[in-house]
């Protein structure tokens, strides 16, 4: 969908635009003719006849210029009948603030249902309602009720929440940054985030999206998009809502290894987005935005007037997975033959606590110049010798020489750095109260540079889901399922009396299946049957739970010094089938060493969540143990997803243990709910 026009209108019409200031509707008005906005304005008002200059039409309809956009301020109640009229008079583009509906209880979600309806049977593209307004500057279109000055940049935000929208603005003017596009969706009744991509991605004035979201209601959808979008330009997104308190536990395993809050991580993964974490983490990515494609290098530099802060610094490089970089030859020995003979040449850089603004000036100038350098930080404390306020304009002098570089500034302190802060957020240096923070976002980007030239988009499953019926397959139906996908398995024999035993080879294990959820907690299984005496009295003991209707008793060869791991899949509504590896056996869910990937899987990604498993290196061979068979641990993930993608009946499948060795993988227990 493209909404060019809605985000370019030409022509506004403001229903419930009104003379009195602290009201929204004229807070909105204002703020479209304060900001330049040069296209024609129809303020829409029962009473008033004049607001703000311009001349007031009692109703939407009685405009007899082509509108290409309302936006409408009024009360709930009143808002169906304008949509209506909206809809008589061929305006097709409407922006909700009104508020009052699903959020404020029953009777608001029914309005709201009675508009998404009309807009649909109407075929309108209504925003919101609940939202705060939207904000192009290229046309000098501010059309929210923000008293924020917005300034004109490249980034296009988009938010669910009205209060995070208006905080994010305030915040962006305080620190000088600007925005192409500002988008609020409130309810998203009818438009939600996915309708704008295909806009932004054409807008030569928007260099990154970012996203805030309380839910993703068409996750496949978004993942196709956005993987689209973030090859063009990057896309990043905070999600709010990511705890399960209150959430009912699953049945299997899968189930409460992949909640629906790992599902929503796992599809922002597969989508290419950076995904933010907090709102300090966007606000760092917000003031790294031109910088973004610059930063690729892991190796970090520092300049410090204190060890403290310089040590601090270096074990938060290492936690966040970055590199400490070493000075070059010709480095070192700029800094030896212009730095005291006290300072040591080496990184980090401690120029000593009584610094003064020239000594980093020259620690700058000689460290700058060299091309290996790329990331560098200015670290300050403020002591005796300490100029803050100069050294802040070194630093703004210095980034605008080296552009290409990414310096950034972290002033620790409180009123005695203020000045110097200041300096630094008018020129838009890149400095921050706290070490970690930026360097979360700059691995992020990192990561997102490396990604972005790899990624392939998603493509949408076009098999219809069916609905869920919460019925246990049958085990041994259950194992051919896996057969016709080439997962192997251990075969399983049906015991219906204890003759069937003598005909058996041992060692075995007995298990009875069928209703029986946790096995193990159960005492549905036994293991280690050497002979026929053994497994008779284990046959026994089973006979209590082989009573219900649907239960029965199974054997098969007992398998020993093989690694337990997890593999399954979860059907996520949204985000479609998501693929678990990871450590298994009955401790499955205490470890949590999981792994867990949207099911469009290839061999390379395959072997990718392997990797990022804590138990790797022990399938890899770790302290001279031999190498278990990883590459057929990768075939049988790929095979798993296949399966997933080709039976949209399967809500939830569960192998644990799937055991591996030297030889091979083979699913010990299987466990498929439809």
């Amino acid at each position: 969908m493209n909404l060019n026009n809605f985000l370019n209108p030409k022509s506004i019409a403001i229903i419930g635009a009104s003379a009195d200031r602290k009201k929204v509707g004229y807070q909105i008005l204002s703020n479209i003719i304060n900001n330049g906005y040069k296209g024609e304005l129809y303020p829409v008002n029962l009473k008033e006849k004049d607001i703000l200059g311009l001349s007031v039409c009692a109703g939407v309809e009685m405009i007899k210029k082509e509108i290409d956009l309302v936006i409408i301020s009024i009360p709930a109640e009143f808002v169906l009948a304008e949509i209506k009229k909206c809809a008589r008079a061929k305006i097709k583009n409407i922006i909700i603030i009104s508020s009052n509906f699903a959020e404020a209880g029953k009777e608001g979600k029914i309005r709201e249902e009675e508009i998404k309806k009309a807009g649909q049977e109407l075929n309108l593209n209504i925003l919101g309602p609940n939202c705060f307004g939207i904000v192009n500057s290229s046309i000098g279109l501010n059309a929210t009720f923000s008293k924020a000055k917005i300034k004109k940049g490249k980034i296009a935000f988009i938010s669910q929440s009205g209060a995070i929208a208006s905080a994010v603005l305030d915040w962006a003017a305080d620190r000088n940054l600007g925005f192409s596009k500002f988008i609020s969706l409130g309810n998203k009744i009818l438009l939600n985030e996915n309708d704008f991509f295909e806009t932004l991605k054409s807008d030569k004035e928007t260099e990154l999206i970012i996203i805030y979201l309380e839910e993703i209601e068409e996750g496949e959808k978004f993942m196709e998009n956005v993987s689209r979008l973030t090859k063009i330009k990057p896309v990043a997104i905070l999600k709010g809502g990511k705890s399960e308190e209150g959430a009912k536990a699953a049945m299997s395993h899968t189930g409460s290894l992949a909640g629906s809050s790992e599902a929503v991580s796992a599809g922002l993964k597969r989508s290419g987005a950076i995904f933010l974490e907090s709102l300090t983490e966007m606000q760092a990515l917000m003031i790294l935005s031109e910088k973004i494609r610059k930063i690729k290098s892991s190796e970090i530099f520092i300049i410090s007037n204190a060890g403290g802060p310089a040590v601090l610094a270096t074990d938060s490089i290492i936690k966040n997975g970055l590199k400490l970089g070493n000075f070059s030859v010709a480095a070192a020995s700029n800094l030896k033959n212009k730095m005291p003979s006290f300072i040591n040449a080496q990184n980090p850089l401690d120029i000593i606590g009584d610094a003064d603004s020239e000594r980093y000036r020259i620690a700058l100038e000689s460290l700058l110049p060299d091309k290996n350098i790329i990331n560098l930080f200015v670290l300050l404390t403020p002591q005796s010798s300490t100029e803050v306020e100069k050294t802040a304009k070194y630093i703004v002098s210095a980034a605008k020489k080296y552009s290409s570089k990414f310096l950034a500034a972290n002033f620790i302190g409180g009123k005695a750095v203020e000045d110097g802060k200041n300096i630094l957020n008018k020129n838009q240096i890149i400095n921050f109260s706290h070490f970690d923070e930026i360097l979360k976002i700059l691995k992020k980007i990192i990561e997102y540079n490396k990604l972005a030239l790899s990624l392939k988009p998603y493509r949408p499953v076009k098999n219809k889901i069916a609905k869920r019926k919460n019925l246990q397959l049958d085990y041994l139906n259950s194992l051919k399922i896996l057969a016709k996908y080439k997962i192997p398995a251990i075969p399983a024999i049906k015991i219906n009396s204890f003759q069937d035993l003598a005909k058996l080879k041992y060692p075995i294990v007995l298990k009875a299946v069928g209703s029986i959820i946790h096995k193990t907690e159960k005492k549905a299984v036994v293991l280690n049957l050497n002979n026929y005496n053994e497994a008779s009295k284990a046959f026994k003991s089973l006979s209590g739970l082989l009573k219900s209707k649907n239960n029965y008793c199974l054997a098969q060869p007992m398998i020993s010094g093989a690694v337990e791991l997890i593999l399954g899949f979860k059907r996520d509504e949204n985000f479609g089938p998501i693929i678990m590896v990871g450590a298994g056996g009955i401790y499955a869910e205490t470890i949590k060493d999981i792994e867990l990937e949207v099911g469009d899987i290839n061999k390379k990604r395959a072997a990718e969540i392997v990797k990022k498993l804590k138990i790797y290196p022990i399938l890899n061979g770790s302290r001279g143990r031999k190498k278990l068979a990883i590459s057929a641990l990768i075939k049988a993930i790929v095979n798993l997803a296949r399966l997933a993608q080709k039976n949209p009946e399967i809500f939830e499948l569960d192998i644990n243990p799937l055991f591996i060795n030297e030889n091979g993988v083979v699913a010990a227990d299987v466990r498929i709910i439809k």
